[in-house]
């Protein structure tokens, strides 16, 4: 995926994935990969949670449109490389919260 072409979104407005339609995945064990590799991601770049949750769903059996999903993000991460969130190793980390209750 290095030669591909970048695109500007994570995943096409209103595209549903569903888990019967499609040809199976010959690879799944890549698909799987991919997938944990995308989760573990999210921990940095929060702009991904949502579509990866969505094709984390299909891990079981995925399909050849769900496959066309993950390479759809695979792209997007291309287009973003220099997004995300960076946590330095000698920073101090403070957790803040707000409220607003009656």
């Amino acid at each position: 995926m290095t030669g591909c072409k970048p695109i500007s979104i994570p995943l096409e407005q209103n595209k549903k994935l569903n888990a019967y339609e499609g040809d199976l995945v010959e690879d799944t064990t890549m698909y799987r990969h991919i997938v944990r590799s995308l989760i573990y991601m999210t921990i940095t770049r929060p702009d991904l949670s949502y579509v990866v949750g969505v094709v984390s769903q299909f891990m079981q059996t995925p399909r050849k449109p769900h496959l066309d999903a993950v390479r759809h993000i695979l792209r997007y991460i291309k287009h973003t490389l220099k997004c995300g969130i960076f946590y330095e190793a000698k920073s101090q980390l403070q957790v803040h919260g707000y409220t607003d209750v009656d």
